[in-house]
């Protein structure tokens, strides 16, 4: 009778543990979160806006753990260039994912000028 489990071979098993057979568990980066960043107002980004591509461009996520306001506080950097934040609301899930050591990217789905206000629009990923 069986309980609906598959029993691997010895051998399978064997290769597993010697590094002789490896599998990929994602063949994709996995989508995380759909937000928008946070705090762009406050930050002069009207040259370094123009700078990132639509879809292309790879944005930084890093924790900041110590920031005063929030303590699941996500950063998010083109190059080395502030952009803002993920939203306080949004934050948490992907912070302690951080801190257990997963590692985050974002990309730009959108991007519009509103004022002053840079509405950009992220997707995040985690990294396989």
């Amino acid at each position: 009778m069986s309980n609906g489990l598959i029993k691997p071979d010895g051998q399978f098993l064997k290769g597993i543990l010697e590094r002789s057979i490896s599998f990929t568990a994602f063949d994709e980066d996995i989508l995380a979160l759909q937000s928008i960043v946070a705090g762009t107002s406050y930050l002069n980004l009207t040259e370094i806006e123009k700078q990132i591509i639509i879809g292309q461009s790879e944005l930084t996520l890093r924790r900041e753990p110590d920031n005063e306001y929030d303590k699941f506080a996500v950063l998010v950097l083109f190059g080395d260039q502030k952009i803002g934040y993920l939203p306080k609301a949004k934050n948490q899930t992907i912070a302690r994912l951080m801190d257990a050591g997963k590692r985050f990217y974002a990309k730009a789905v959108s991007k519009e000028w509103e004022g002053k206000w840079l509405r950009m629009d992220l997707e995040v990923f985690m990294k396989d």
